[in-house]
This record gives structure tokens, sequence and C-alpha cells, in this order.
């Protein structure tokens, strides 16, 4: 028997990964429906559809075949209900500016979707209850209700609308938002659609921003938002809809807490919120309870609540929360994986999955827990917990990945000035202890992030091209509690000395890494620190900077959370303390650098504006030193995990072009 030959992972190969994105279970429990993702690069697109899972048998089929089926929920145990865009009618209608959502039913016994109903609204998010549908729908104040005009109103209407395409105005902040657009006067607003009269209405008061909702006993709607008229707040309010009245009500005033996730359990009021006092915007959520107004402490948590384990090869629709009545079920980054844990109504805490990993999404059915996840080295499959035991459910990905060569992670441990640090390395393809190789230090963004040993298709394109990949943790990271992961006012400093830290743990470690062909990259917070490493030291031979800071004073006056985050996290802000702001810009040291470096960025990235990227780039043509920009139109923050494939491609060229150009002989 010969051996088998194994594929080297190239730069498309993510075209040929499945995403699969939420997996819901029915109300009875015996299937599930999942929303699966497929990136076309000769469409260069990301289609999308919907799959049965059958619990009895364990087999799994594909249900649509419309490829833009993807926000979906169960109307009952065999009719799910979603949103796509089959209609012509609301397809001219959408042409002339009219905001509609098209919805279908379809029955997992058999026959095609058919046509529900349509919405005025551009839908996000939808949840049942009862005859009802509850929404989270996009309101644009600046914008003519077109849908509820006629004749030559309308007509006239939508010509004012259509002249008014060559203008933007912005009296508000932030007026543009990263991956929404222009926001200025949008808001997220809650509706209701009654499916028995076909009535449907915005119930969230004007210019409330919902950032969140959940129906509670068929009747009770509780939702988390901001009102702001001028700039937005970084505060959120708790409130309470409910349908049957029409009735709002406060139950946590807009005032001085961050909510992310609302729930009634034991009857009470439960939600996970921050004061953000002691450690800023980026301080973790705790516990609490809420009655009569008074807010109450139910449970004093230091780790985070979200899964932040880096990854460019997923997506995720579903909830990182889900509850009964008795726990609310929740995902918590812990060092260098996701865990799932769960409150129960006393404050008390479980910790029900802890393995290495990555978890992405979560739905609750009776005491089974389905989510999304990776394992080991592999890609995003479905999986059940069912209390006691992790079954893996799907195998969208193991045809791909057994015949392709993937580079597993290295770990170990390392103390820099008495602090413990966890260093991973990734060896070449068909790795020679004889030979020297290249090797690359990649640093993650955030900087409330964390690396772990899971798939990174980026990580693995360039072992499989023959580089030692390697990167660690450091102090800002996310899983290890809101002391570690606070370097507010630090930007630059022990960050740096962690990450030239494990390079030198690295290379004393793997002496086939040769010191003089050496490349780092990063992008977003991993961007700021590539270009504070060009500038503050020599040691790297190419660099690639992406989605980047380079100047604080102008980023936090460009960008859509510049406003307060950034000024919050540096601790300081351009008229009282410009000088500190200028300290922990990269752009102070450029004319100090010398390592050649390639720039991405993109043009709709409003989390890190291009003008810092051009800035940096600027500085280095300036100064002689070696650079390069890919400036892709149409893309945002997320280029490298969701930008259009062909963009994705042309992204990993450049930045494989550049450093087999300065790292290899």
């Amino acid at each position: 028997m010969g051996v088998k030959i194994m594929k080297r992972i190239g730069i498309n190969d993510f075209t040929f990964y499945n995403y699969p994105t939420c997996m819901v279970a029915a109300p009875d429990g015996k299937h599930a429906a999942i929303a699966v993702v497929n990136a076309s690069e000769e469409d260069n697109r990301y289609d999308s559809c919907l799959w049965l899972y059958d619990v009895a048998d364990g087999s799994c089929r594909q249900l649509t075949s419309g490829k833009k089926e993807r926000n979906f929920i169960w109307m009952d145990s065999e009719t799910i209900l979603f949103t796509s865009d089959r209609e012509k009618e609301y397809a001219e209608k959408a042409k002339d500016g009219e905001d509609w959502t098209c919805f279908y039913r379809i029955s997992i016994c058999g026959g095609e979707a058919q046509f529900a109903f349509a919405v005025p609204y551009k839908v996000s998010k939808m949840k049942l209850a009862g005859s009802r549908l509850v929404m989270t729908v996009k309101y644009d104040y600046n914008k003519p209700d077109l849908a509820h005009l006629e004749g030559e109103e309308k007509k006239a209407a939508i010509k004012a609308w259509k002249a008014e395409k060559d203008y933007e105005v912005f009296d508000e902040l932030p007026f543009w938002a990263n991956g929404q657009g222009i926001v200025n006067k949008k808001r997220t607003r809650l509706a209701v659609y009654n499916m028995e009269t076909g009535e449907s209405g915005i119930v969230s008061p004007d210019y409330e921003n919902v950032e969140g909702f959940w129906v509670e006993e068929g009747d009770r709607v509780l939702y988390i938002s901001s009102l702001y008229t001028d700039k937005k707040d970084v505060y959120q309010g708790l409130k309470q809809y409910t349908i049957s009245s029409g009735k709002v009500e406060t139950l946590v005033e807009q005032k001085d807490m961050s909510i992310d996730y609302a729930c009634v359990l034991n009857g009470k009021v439960t939600f996970f919120g921050s004061y953000m006092k002691e450690f800023g915007f980026n301080e973790n959520d705790k516990l609490y309870t809420v009655e009569n107004g008074n807010v109450e402490l139910l449970a004093d948590y230091d780790d985070s609540i979200r899964n932040t384990v880096c990854c460019d090869c997923k997506f995720a629709d579903g909830a990182g929360f889900c509850h009964d009545d008795r726990y609310i079920y929740f995902l918590s980054t812990v060092r260098k994986q996701t865990v799932l844990r769960r409150f129960d109504a006393a404050g008390h805490l479980e910790t029900l999955i802890d393995r290495q990993g990555s978890i992405h999404t979560i739905d609750l059915c009776g005491d089974t827990v389905y989510f999304t996840g990776m394992r080991g080295m592999g890609l995003t499959e479905c999986y059940s917990f069912d209390g006691k035991e992790e079954k893996k459910l799907t195998s969208f990905n193991d045809a791909v990945m057994a015949e392709r060569s993937v580079c597993p992670v290295e770990e170990f441990t390392f103390t820099y000035k008495g602090i413990e640090l966890d260093g991973y390395v990734i060896k070449p393809v068909d790795y020679d202890p004889e030979k020297k190789y290249p090797g690359i230090l990649t640093i993650h963004g955030g900087p409330r992030a964390t690396f772990g040993p899971t798939f990174f298709h980026e990580s693995e394109v360039f072992a499989n091209a023959g580089y030692f990949v390697f990167f660690t943790n450091p102090l800002g990271s996310d899983g290890r509690g809101n002391v570690f992961a606070d370097i507010t006012g630090k930007h630059g400093g022990i960050d740096f000395e962690h990450c030239m830290a494990v390079t030198d743990e690295v290379l004393k470690r793997y002496p086939q890494i040769d010191e003089k062909r050496l490349g780092v990259m990063g992008g977003s917070y991993g961007g700021f620190m590539t270009n504070w490493v060009i500038g503050n030291t020599s040691r790297f031979a190419a660099a690639v900077s992406q989605r980047s800071i380079s100047n604080w004073i102008s980023k936090c006056m460009t960008t859509d959370i510049g406003y307060y985050f950034n000024m919050d996290q540096i601790h300081a802000d351009p008229w009282n303390t410009p000088d500190k702001m200028w300290t922990h810009s990269p752009l102070k040291y450029a004319n100090k650098a010398k390592t050649p470096t390639l720039f991405i960025q993109s043009d709709e990235d409003y989390r890190c504006w291009m003008g810092d990227a051009i800035q940096m780039f600027s500085a280095l043509k300036y100064f002689g030193v070696e650079a390069r920009m890919c400036l892709f139109h149409g893309e945002n923050h997320e280029l490298s995990r969701s930008g259009k494939p062909v963009h994705r491609i042309r992204r990993m060229t450049e930045m494989m072009n550049w450093f087999d150009k300065y790292l290899k002989p």
C-alpha cells in the first residue's frame, strides 16, 4: 500500500471549507436546523443554505438550496421560518429604496419553501412570541417611509431620496460604524409583526438603539438599548416591553452600566453587566439582578463572558448565551480555550465543558446544549452536550481536512519578569531539523483576544509554505481575568516586551529558525503592535501591518469607537494630554524604522480607518524605507475573516509575496 500524499494548505483553501454558523433545536428536540455558509471564489460571494439534523438517527441533509438562507427560527417542530429575497415584486421595491424583508416557510417533512409574508423593514434578528414575530429592524430617520406612501406622493419622495445619494450629512457621533457604513440618524429598533392580522409596527421609542432582546413567557420582551440624539452613550439601559399591553417599562436606567445579556431566572430578571469603573470599557461583566429599579450583585465574576479565541475561518450567527428558567448558559474564554459555563438563579457557577478548543454559538433544548465549535486542529462542526458527554454531530469538513497537511501547534510556557506566558509554534510542513527556516511572529488583535492551539487558516498557509509561525498572548490578552487584560495607558510597553520575549524564547527552543530571516505581522491591535515593532527594533527583516493604528490623536476623532474606547484605553485625549497620546503612537517612531513593510488596508474600515495606515506608509516612504500598501475597496475591518473571497485571496497573496521576497533566499 502506497503512502497517501497530502495536499498542502493553500491560500484559497478557505473556499473549500464549510462553515456551520449556528445550530438551533426544534421545540420537540427531535431535529435541529443548521445554517451553513460556503465561500464561492468563482462568484466572489458567500452562499448559505439550511441543513437539517435528525437527532434519532444522526443523519444530516440539506434543506434549502436558494443560497441566501441564513436567518431563521422554528415556528413549530416541523416548520422553519427564514428570510430571503426570492420575490420579484419586493426586489423591484428595494431598487426604489423601499425597505422590505421577505419571509418563507418550509416544512422539514418535504416540499419547497413557500412565501409567507413581507414586512416593511430590514430585519436583522427575530424571535417568536405566539402568533407574533418580535424583530430588530434597521430604521433610517433621514429616509422617507416609502413603504407607506402611494401615488404621486411616493414618486416625489423617491425622487427626492435619490437626489440625496451624492451627499452624506453628519450631525452625530458616531456617524459611521464598521460593517454598517454610515449610521448617522440610523438606529436598530424593536418591531412586532402579527402573523394573524398582518399588522406590523415599531414598538421601541424614537432614537433608541436596541442592542439585544429576549422573549420571556410569551408576552414579555426584555431588551437592551441606548438612547441618544447627538452623541452615542457608552451606557445601556434594560427595558421590558409587554406585547399584550404595548407598555414599555424601564428596569435599569441608562446611566452607568454596560449590559450584555438579560433573562428571567426563577422569576427574577437577571443580567450580565459592568460598571466599567475599575478597568474601563474592557472590564468583564458580573452577574446582577434587578427588582423595583434596585440593581444587586449576584455573582462577582472575573472571567470574560464570550469567546475571544482568534479564528479566521468561522461565521457565528448564533447566540453566545442561552437560558431556561433555572440557568443562564454562556461562553467564557479561559487562558487559551472557550469553556461553557452556567449560573443558577442563586449565582452559583458551574463549568460544563472545559476542554481545548473554541466554541462559537450555543443553543439549549431541555438539558441538551447544541453548539458549533472547533476541536483539536479541526474546522467548525456541530456538537451536543447532554450534561455528561460531548458528541460530534456533523462532518461538514472531515473530507477536505483528511487530505490536507495540517501542521499542529506546539505549546510551551515560559516566565518573563515573573509572569508566566504561553508560547505557540507551528513548524513548517515536511520539517527537517537539519535545515534552517524563516520565521514569522504573528500578533493578535483586540488586544482583548487570545490565541490558542486551534486551526487558523492564515498560519497554516504560511507553515505549509515553509515558514515557522509563532505567537503568544501578551499582557492585555483575554482569558486570564481583568488584571492581566488591563494595559490601559501602557500600549507599546509591557506588551511589546512580551512579544520580543516570546521571539527570544522561540529562537532558543527552535535553533532551526534563522534569526536573520524573521517577519512580523498582525491586524488591528496586532497592526498597532507591528507598527510599534518596526519603529522600536530592527530585528525583523520584513513586516505586514494590517488594519493598523499609527496615530492615536487622529484615530480617536475619525473612527467609530475612537471618541470613547480609544481615549479610555490610552488614558489620554488630544486636548489635555496630547503628549501621552503621541508617546503611545507608532508614528512617533517611524523615523527610526528600517524594516520593509507591507500595509493591508480597507477603505471602509471605520474601526481602524485608512488614515492611520496611510500616515505610517507615507512616513516610511519619506524616510526611504521599503514600503507597499494594498488598499481594498468596499471592504471593512473584517477583510481577513469575511471579506469577499477574491479579496481574501489577494490579501494573502500580497502577504506571501512580501515575506517570500525578504525572508526566503
